[in-house]
């Protein structure tokens, strides 16, 4: 994951319409990234404060979606919900 972390972090901080855009580009092993920093933040093996906790909780029934998928549909779980990403940016400073 360290290998992908800068175009993570290019991804989440965009705004919408180039989030869209680095996510449609993005080769799928970058989404997986993506769906193992959820997987890990919802299964508590990262440590989330409890400000962006209650962030994350609005988008509760996208990350279940997207880890439960596979890893095909995952891109498109995330090209549906591209704000959802947005409570993750505490994590890439």
């Amino acid at each position: 994951m360290k290998h992908y972390s800068s175009f993570i972090k290019r991804i989440i901080t965009a705004p919408e319409p180039i989030k869209v855009k680095l996510l449609k580009s993005s080769n799928p092993k970058i989404i997986t990234a993506i769906t193992e920093i959820i997987y890990n933040i919802i299964n508590k093996n990262i440590k989330v404060s409890a400000a962006n906790l209650t962030q994350l909780k609005k988008f509760k029934k996208v990350f279940y979606k997207l880890v439960s998928v596979k890893a095909a549909a995952r891109k498109q779980v995330l090209l549906d919900n591209p704000s959802c990403l947005v409570p993750l940016k505490s994590l890439f400073k």
